[in-house]
């Protein structure tokens, strides 16, 4: 079967990186795209494109659309509808190719109850589950609540006791059925010193199934990967023959076609593993794969959907180097790794020859509460786990992002951890390593770059004032005290005092005239980009100023500062007392009521953001006074939500 035209049926970094292999193979790329993605990278990069009135979840929109373009396939990605065995038979149906497995596969293997009775029946070894919460005391805590239906970190909760069994089923079946729109859950044993262990298989519709080796992604918070590795370290070649072996033999059993992953948790101490699930789609951590092995996924899915027998056999397959994926998210690891929102200010990385970027935003797009936090993925390439870990922690320090907090400097933070990268990454790695994750910035660069900054304003300033541009900088028509610019960092006010010679700026902080006094002589610099030399060194750093804050990248990442005003703005108002929403978001419920005492870690409401529900808790025992929010409001970050005496 020849196909000509693909639709992608999702959106961001992974609609780009599946049009973009479409566009190799001389097809035709379709996008598809809500109101707020119109101008997105992904659309202006396909061949076509139709807008969507009811969003990415609407099936008989969606095909209605690829029927009025005459489409001949659909890529799912992932997420979204790409393991929805329902919109799977309407595709087909409609004599539309489905580039995925057969409904029939993902329906069994989209229920992971169901799944795992499979897999018990199949003598693939399993845990220990049930539906039942009388059967919670069998298994034994600690228990895992897991989303019959769900992925993604997105409906699981890790109980420790019994009196914390009730909340967390009910917070994870709300989540269940606020993201994948079916709330029934299971309970199973949770393993605490684990690995997350998964293996990549290959089917076509002849019988032939492969794998393509493993991937590590023990590294999570939340239940999410930030960090994925190919291959494991951890694994033995007799223990990676057992798990690959295991998950051919299961995908045979499936008849599985196109690309899919099993994945196992493997027990640290005992050298065990049981199965967890098939994702019956492209995994967001393909790109490891595809570095060590050299195969295009996409490319291989689109052949065997139009037809083809694998082109190569097990045997085949070489493996080379070693990969890593780094998660770029709109999320703040200071605060519990909640979701950010905000507008990406600017874009700038390095481009190294051992980095692949699979990302789906650009200058001036809005990050919202509406979808995933993930920005991009960041994947670096070498020899051994030691470089390619230190390219891909190079490669994010130089990754100019102002605009939106990002999860990056903690991604470097993990990278550089000896314990990363000694290889012990089990599944406990952040609670275990978390205070050593968040590296102290090196003082000398924050003294070069803050004065930089400085250097940077004093002359952008001048070059946009139209009015007096033309007088050289810092002139006065009478004699005046040297100039104040203030930044806070961290909480921390930094002052420093500036003037001009006829060659230099001369610059110190406030309080350390005779230790910090330095000459900076500008010598290239524009809208984004400052080069000059202070104290006999060159400082070459990205620069961008957001509204009153500065992010200024000399490739030790970004410092963002913010400019304080020379006066204090009296009318900005904040309630002694209050609690603040910690992100943009919906309210779902309140436990809490009016004149009703609460204790501290008491959870007083839930908010919903990216599909991920958040609990507020009362950080210090006190009654409730005031109520400032309803069940249902939308909340912007830094809201009052109530207040406590």
């Amino acid at each position: 079967m020849k196909l000509k035209k693909i639709l992608v049926a999702n959106r961001g970094e992974i609609a780009l990186r599946i049009i973009k292999t479409i566009k190799e193979m001389g097809l035709e790329a379709v996008a598809m795209y809500v109101e707020i993605d119109k101008n997105s990278v992904y659309v202006q990069n396909s061949d076509h494109a139709f807008k969507l009135d009811n969003g990415y979840m609407d099936q008989d929109e969606i095909i209605n659309k690829a029927k009025q373009f005459n489409v001949d396939a659909i890529h799912p990605g992932y997420g979204f509808l790409s393991e929805n065995a329902e919109f799977c038979k309407k595709v087909k149906n409609e004599k539309i190719v489905w580039i995925g497995p057969d409904a029939e596969t993902i329906e069994l293997m989209g229920d992971k109850i169901n799944s795992k009775n499979f897999c018990v029946k199949q003598n693939i070894p399993t845990l220990s589950k049930t539906s039942k919460l009388s059967d919670a005391k069998k298994i034994g805590y600690p228990i895992l609540v897991k989303a019959s239906a769900g992925g993604g970190g997105k409906g699981m909760r890790v109980v420790n006791s019994p009196k914390e069994l009730d909340d967390s089923v009910a917070a994870a079946k709300r989540e269940a059925k606020s993201s994948f729109g079916d709330n029934r859950v299971f309970l199973e044993k949770f393993i605490e010193k684990s690995r997350h262990i998964e293996v990549q298989v290959l089917g076509d519709n002849f019988g032939n199934v492969i794998h393509l080796g493993e991937r590590e992604c023990s590294i999570q918070r939340r239940h999410q990967k930030i960090i994925e590795e190919s291959p494991s370290l951890r694994l033995t070649e007799d223990l990676r023959q057992n798990i690959t072996s295991t998950a051919v033999e299961l995908a045979k059993k499936l008849n599985y076609k196109s690309a899919g992953t099993v994945e196992f948790i493997f027990d640290e101490n005992t050298n065990e593993f049981w199965f967890l699930e098939v994702n019956t789609r492209l995994q967001v951590e393909h790109p490891v794969t595809e570095m060590v092995t050299g195969i295009d996924l996409v490319k291989e899915q689109i052949k065997v959907a139009s037809g083809k027998r694998l082109s190569f056999q097990q045997s085949d397959i070489v493996f080379k180097g070693h990969a890593i994926e780094a998660r770029l998210y709109a999320e703040n690891p200071n605060n519990d790794f909640l979701p950010e929102t905000g507008t990406v200010a600017n874009l700038s990385f390095s481009s190294s020859a051992n980095i692949r970027w699979d990302s789906g935003i650009k200058k001036g797009d809005k990050v919202t509460p509406d979808f995933d936090p993930m920005l991009a993925k960041v994947i670096s390439f070498s020899e051994t786990r030691e470089e390619s870990a230190n390219i891909l922690s190079k490669e994010l320090k130089s990754i100019h992002l102002p605009g939106v907090v990002t999860n990056k400097d903690f991604l470097i933070g993990c990278l550089e951890n000896k314990s990363f990268l000694r290889g012990k990454t089990t599944s406990d790695f952040i609670e275990r390593e978390y205070k050593k994750l968040f590296p102290l910035k090196d003082k000398g660069n924050i003294d070069r770059c803050m004065k930089a900054t400085v250097a940077w304003l004093q002359f952008y300033q001048k070059t946009n004032n139209s009015n007096l541009n033309f007088l050289p900088r810092n002139w006065t028509n009478g004699i005046l005290p040297k100039s104040t610019l203030s930044f806070q960092l961290n909480d921390e006010e930094y002052i420093f005092k500036y003037s001009n010679t006829e060659n230099f700026l001369e610059i110190y902080r406030e309080h350390f005239e005779r230790i910090s006094l330095s000459k900076i002589e500008m010598i290239e610099v524009s809208e984004n980009l400052i080069i000059c030399e202070i104290d006999g060194t060159i400082l070459n750093a990205s620069i961008t100023k957001f509204g009153e804050n500065i992010s200024i990248n000399s490739g030790q990442g970004d410092l963002i500062l913010r400019i304080l005003p020379t006066f204090n703005d009296p009318n900005e108002v904040v309630t002694e007392g209050s609690l603040t929403a910690p992100m943009p978001g919906k309210i779902i419920k309140i436990n809490a009521k009016l004149n009703k005492s609460v204790k501290a870690g008491e959870t007083l409401l839930i908010l919903e953001a990216m599909k991920m529900e958040h609990a507020v808790k009362a950080v210090s025992d006190g009654k409730i006074s005031e109520m400032y929010v309803k069940t249902g409001d939308q909340v912007e970050s830094g809201a009052n939500l109530l207040k406590i005496d």
